[in-house]
This record gives structure tokens, sequence and C-alpha cells, in this order.
């Protein structure tokens, strides 16, 4: 994982722009998956999420970059956000919501 980044809109609806780069990987769409099953449990007030690769062919390249964007509407979840967490496969990275949210008020 190389870049994270949230952004809110609307107080309700938040931007996740994640990167990232695997020296010898599949070829394929790389997708947010949440950790606990669902986009609506939190983990201490912090989504978090699987940065993950899904094959679409068993050709192998070097240095594939990913490039992620997703929205979810913070509005459906059952607590507040504090932040979202990240894992990659070697690593991971977590950006925090609070000073977004509080400057939107």
């Amino acid at each position: 994982m190389t870049y994270l980044n949230i952004r809110l809109f609307e107080n309700r609806l938040l931007l996740i722009e994640a990167k990232g780069v695997s020296a010898h990987a599949q070829a394929g769409v790389p997708k947010l998956a949440p950790v606990y099953g669902s986009e609506s449990k939190l983990n201490g007030g912090i989504l978090e999420l699987d940065f993950i690769n899904q094959p679409v062919n068993d050709e192998m390249k070097e240095n594939v970059s990913f490039d992620i964007r997703t929205v979810v509407d913070i509005g459906a979840l059952r607590e507040k956000l504090k932040g979202v967490k990240v894992n990659a496969a070697e690593n991971a990275d977590i950006s925090l919501l609070l000073e977004q949210i509080e400057n939107a008020d």
C-alpha cells in the first residue's frame, strides 16, 4: 500500500482512495473488502478494509500498480466513524476522519 486518502462529502458520503504496487501479481481487478463481512461493522470506530486483487486470468506481471476509489455511505454505519484502515499483503495504512468531521460542522 503506497497511498490512502479519505474525504467526506455532504457529511455522509466518504470517498476512499487507495493505491498500491505489487512486485509480482496476477492481472486483475482491485477491490476494498470489509474485514468484518459488512461495511456497517466497525472496530472501535475504524472501518477496516482489505485491499485485494481479484485475478481475471493466469498471466503474471511485474510491478503491477493498483488504484482504487470507492464511496461509503457513513450514515448506514452502526457507530461513529473515526477513520479508515486498509490492509495490504505487506503493510497497512490508516487515515483518521476526526478533523474532517469537526471542520464540516
